[in-house]
């Protein structure tokens, strides 16, 4: 009866170590799930045509830090190290103020939506895939649009009130300008037409 008794001792401590030792693989499981689940999700693009976009303006930190006590940002400083900073978030944040949250692949057979900006001597594009901006420091074939636009001009509008009213006034003043590459059936297609005109205020056909 003792033996017995010492034989279920042993087997409950042997099976509350191996209990133990799953739980501690379960928990090392989870983390590195959580881990890469983290790494996966702030490595995707910005989905766009949604009902709402949120990207991060990121003039966010570089603003905080030029800002003293009293409240007041140095705007010229700001600008001078942005223009340094300038990479493919500017461009994604300034993709959704010119609206391209309201363009969508052609079901007429001529693809997804390219945009392409000319940023003084740099050339940037971007691509819509499944609803992702998929942007790169290049230029890009067929592109339906193209803007021409200054680094200044882009953060201007980052630090601006409204970045909407900005862009739309940016575009009537001429210091961004709209080229149209891709033929009308195509850009109608794409959803180009609302943009353009919310953009333009010219509500007449592209």
């Amino acid at each position: 009866m003792v033996t017995e008794e010492i034989l279920i001792r042993r087997k409950w401590r042997r099976l509350k170590k191996t209990s133990k030792f799953l739980i501690i693989i379960l928990v090392i499981a989870s983390i590195f799930a959580l881990t890469y689940y983290i790494g996966y999700s702030t490595k995707k693009p910005p989905i766009i045509n949604q009902q709402k976009v949120i990207i991060e303006n990121p003039l966010k930190d570089l603003v905080f830090q030029s800002t003293n006590n009293e409240g007041e940002v140095n705007k010229e400083q700001v600008i001078e190290q942005a223009i340094l900073d300038f990479d493919l978030d500017y461009i994604n944040y300034i993709l959704i103020a010119l609206g391209v949250n309201n363009l969508y692949k052609s079901k007429i057979g001529f693809g997804n939506p390219r945009v392409e900006f000319k940023i003084d001597d740099e050339i940037w594009s971007s691509e819509i895939i499944n609803n992702n901006l998929n942007t790169r420091k290049s230029s890009i074939d067929d592109p339906d649009v193209r803007f021409h636009m200054s680094k200044e001009e882009i953060i201007e509008s980052l630090l601006s009130s409204n970045l909407n009213q900005f862009v739309i006034n940016s575009v009537s003043s001429g210091r961004t300008q709209i080229e149209l590459i891709a033929g009308k059936p195509e850009l109608l297609s794409k959803g180009y037409l609302k943009m353009y005109s919310d953009l333009t205020g010219n509500n007449s056909e592209i």
